[in-house]
């Protein structure tokens, strides 16, 4: 039986960031899951702060709720804001899963402390306040922001060499025992890992679909109510 996971975008993308996320998420899916990543028809163009994100959750909230449920098994919310989802949860009749909400609990399992890593200073304390308030600020750390615009995130070569700096601050500045990245789907290239030297490095995306799948796997995913 396939596991069908409807997964929403919290902007609307160009062409290629929407691409660059389906890949992504095909590539960590299991032969036995089909990942649907659709585009917000509404909502900023980036998430800056906290105006952003209340546009984003009101945009995603009204799509979430036009395709039958009966059409997917299970929805994530492809933003570590997790914008949303107790309201969608409310609405449709299968699960739905945010980023950060499905990875926090999992931390504290490998580490006593963690690092926030994102792309700006605010979007890191609005991560601080999302962690603060679902019972884990005792284990953040520390924040470290990229300073980089969303157009300078899609430069490889300018992300990556920015996120090995701070990465490498994190861990051997900071002491931090695992990072939490302010992204569901970046690439990790050897230089990050390099620079985390060990460190387990948890992609909020991807954490959550493994853990949507091995629900699944294991019959613990709640069916569609008829």
């Amino acid at each position: 039986m396939t596991f069908h996971v409807r997964i929403l975008s919290p902007l609307k993308a160009t062409a290629d960031d929407l691409a660059r996320r389906q890949r992504r998420y095909s590539e960590a899916a299991a032969p036995d899951t089909e990942v649907r990543v659709e585009n917000l028809n509404g909502g900023p163009a980036a998430l800056n702060n906290s105006a952003d994100i209340l546009l984003s959750a009101a945009a995603i909230l009204q799509q979430a709720t036009n395709a039958p449920s009966g059409s997917y098994d299970a929805m994530l919310i492809d933003c570590v804001f997790d914008p949303a989802l107790q309201e969608i949860s409310e609405c449709v009749s299968v699960p739905v899963f945010g980023p950060t909400r499905t990875t926090l609990p999992l931390i504290p399992l490998v580490a006593d402390n963690f690092s926030i890593i994102a792309r700006s200073q605010r979007q890191c304390e609005l991560l601080a306040a999302l962690v603060e308030r679902e019972g884990y600020g005792d284990y953040l750390h520390s924040l470290r922001a990229l300073e980089i615009s969303y157009e300078e995130a899609k430069q490889p070569h300018l992300f990556n060499r920015v996120m090995t700096h701070r990465l490498y601050d994190a861990v051997h500045e900071d002491g931090a025992q695992a990072i939490m990245f302010g992204s569901t789907t970046m690439a990790i290239s050897d230089e990050m890992y390099g620079a985390a030297a060990g460190v387990p490095l948890f992609m909020p995306g991807m954490v959550a679909l493994g853990v949507m799948q091995q629900l699944w796997r294991d019959g613990l995913l709640a069916r569609p109510r008829a």
